[in-house]
């Protein structure tokens, strides 16, 4: 399928190879006499790379596609315990499961999603996978995406929510889904609104939608905005071990907290424009910025103005940075611009390119990172 512009826009991006980081004991410092502790974190971040270091290493030519499958963007990581993980990616079949060597073992899903996005584990192992919508004005796709689909590990198709081809925010419909996750009680929140969208897709209404295992609507949470508990973009959702939801609010250059109950509880600036957000166990926090100082589309409200903008979060660089749930920052991945996100308790951590993919030494657009 051809991309449309603003797809060309962000593939367009040179990168380089990740360098991963993770963790020694410590947080890195800043000197900054008469600065808020959150001033001290952003003025730490916009300049990383002089202060945060990198104990990982890629594993190269890791994963192998199937024969006659292209890579995609890889935007939907699952890690297991075993060291593999699945993928949702932006090519057929979208759904993989990709054991620790690297080989497929599953696929399924063809032409089911016109743009992948979003993608979680249930308690009972299933698997849903959210369909955005296409990113621009693109008739090939009329009647089709905005949707989010529930299959089981085998690919049988179990359910499919919201009405294909038509972006709303309501009871049975969405604007565009972009992530999901498990809530402490076992129902799902699915983050509605992706940043840019067509223009007979809804220009507002950006929220949190809370749905039962069986697809039953509950609740949506939040409205478009810039204010606590308002959203623009919301665009990755990953729970800490205390039952806190971060939500990656990338159109406001931020990341929220949330409670148990969907209340805001914080909000933290210094992890640069957050696309992809992963929590381990221990309080290990890691964010990827995917967009920092691009030139992008994104909506009128936004901080930097709408679709003319000239940078987005200037002053900040992409790459990923990664610290711990009590909000330090401890490293940094410089050149590189992931938007999927995973790690898993082995130690392992996963990034999913969305271009530049032929330029990574993993071979294409799914990379994986062990400790040195």
């Amino acid at each position: 399928m051809l991309m449309d512009k603003t797809k060309k826009l962000i593939a367009s991006f040179i990168f380089m190879s990740v360098v991963l980081l993770m963790a020694p004991s410590g947080t890195a410092q800043v000197n900054g006499a008469g600065l808020s502790e959150t001033e001290k974190l952003i003025q730490l971040s916009r300049r990383p790379t002089s202060t945060m270091d990198n104990p990982y290493e890629l594993i190269e030519n890791w994963p192998t596609l199937l024969a006659g499958q292209e890579w995609g963007a890889a935007i939907g990581l699952i890690p297991d315990d075993t060291g593999g993980l699945w993928m949702l990616f932006r090519s057929e079949p979208p759904i993989n499961y990709i054991n620790a060597d690297g080989q497929i073992l599953k696929s399924f899903g063809d032409g089911m999603i016109v743009q992948a996005h979003g993608f979680c584990m249930d308690n009972d192992g299933n698997l849903w996978a959210g369909d955005s919508g296409p990113f621009g004005d693109d008739p090939t796709t009329a009647g089709r995406g905005f949707q989010i689909h529930k299959f089981s590990q085998e690919g049988e198709h179990l359910l499919s929510l919201g009405q294909a081809g038509l972006s709303r925010a309501a009871e049975d419909t969405f604007i565009g889904p972009t992530a999901c996750a498990v809530m402490p009680d076992g129902n799902i929140v699915i983050a509605d609104g992706h940043w840019p969208r067509p223009s007979n897709a809804q220009q507002d209404g950006d929220r949190l939608v809370v749905i039962t295992p069986e697809g039953e609507f509950v609740r949506a949470v939040g409205k478009m905005g810039a204010g606590p508990g308002e959203f623009m973009g919301p665009h990755a959702l990953a729970y800490d071990a205390q039952g806190r939801l971060y939500v990656a609010d990338r159109s406001n250059n931020r990341v929220q907290i949330l409670d148990e109950n969907l209340d805001f509880l914080d909000d933290w600036r210094h992890f640069g424009r957050p696309s992809g957000i992963t929590v381990l166990v221990d309080g290990t926090f890691v964010v990827a910025d995917s967009e920092s100082g691009a030139r992008l589309p994104g909506p009128s409200i936004a901080p930097e103005g709408g679709p003319g903008a000239m940078a987005r979060n200037p002053g900040f660089q992409v790459g990923v940075r990664i610290g711990r749930t009590n909000g330090s920052l401890q490293h940094y991945i410089p050149g590189t611009r992931p938007e999927g996100m995973a790690a898993d308790n082995l130690g392992n951590i996963f990034a999913g390119l969305t271009g530049g993919c032929d330029l990574s030494p993993s071979g294409g657009c799914l990379q994986k990172w062990v400790r040195k």
